[in-house]
């Protein structure tokens, strides 16, 4: 068994929670795991990209090369299509449908592209994938900063490798105790989301 995962996103979105999760999960699993985090000012909404290598064999580097990411989750349009030279063309995406302009698009130096001409190249890429509102979900529920946990349930509902309670169970045990139950929540919204 091998899986390679990486989850693109901007500082602030939970990347880092929600690797720690998978990979958690991964060695509850018996699996190894080998993980790496490229932060670019992530305080400032910088990019902030997680790789998680996990297999039931020999693992020699943390970094995902192109190509051989099995899923990619996005926690925003333009960095899940940044990285999308990373995703096996077989393979899955999940994206968050949210939109977060960077420094060059608040400053009008730079546009920000059309979401249909993103979901168009994606689509290009790999066929195979998932657009989820967690955003919107987490928003609904109270707090935006819950969007990393909603991509969580999401990604179980469409991933059969993930099973749901012990998902569940990491979520709470890795959230702060103030958050650990709204959390669960948004983990559980997320799992309502897709079909």
């Amino acid at each position: 068994m091998k899986m390679d995962v990486v989850i693109s996103g901007v500082g602030g979105q939970g990347n880092i929670f929600a690797s720690l999760v998978i990979s958690q999960y991964a060695m509850n699993k018996n699996l190894n795991v080998l993980g790496a985090e490229t932060i670019g000012a992530a305080q400032r909404g910088g990019a902030v990209v997680s790789h998680i290598r996990m297999s039931d064999g020999q693992i020699y580097s943390p970094i995902i090369s192109r190509g051989q990411a099995d899923l990619l989750i996005g926690m925003e349009y333009v960095e899940l299509l940044r990285h999308m030279r990373l995703l096996n063309p077989k393979g899955m995406y999940l994206l968050n449908a949210m939109k977060i302009p960077t420094v060059l698009n608040n400053m009008a130096l730079d546009e920000y592209p059309a979401t249909e001409d993103i979901l168009k190249s994606i689509r290009k890429y790999c066929p195979n994938g998932y657009v989820v509102e967690a955003s919107a979900a987490a928003k609904k529920l109270g707090n935006i900063q819950m969007t990393n946990v909603v991509m969580l349930g999401a990604l179980v509902k469409v991933a059969p490798f993930f099973e749901y309670n012990e998902m569940k169970l990491l979520v709470a045990a890795n959230s702060p105790t103030r958050f650990k139950e709204a959390n669960v929540k948004g983990f559980e919204e997320g799992y309502t989301l897709l079909k």
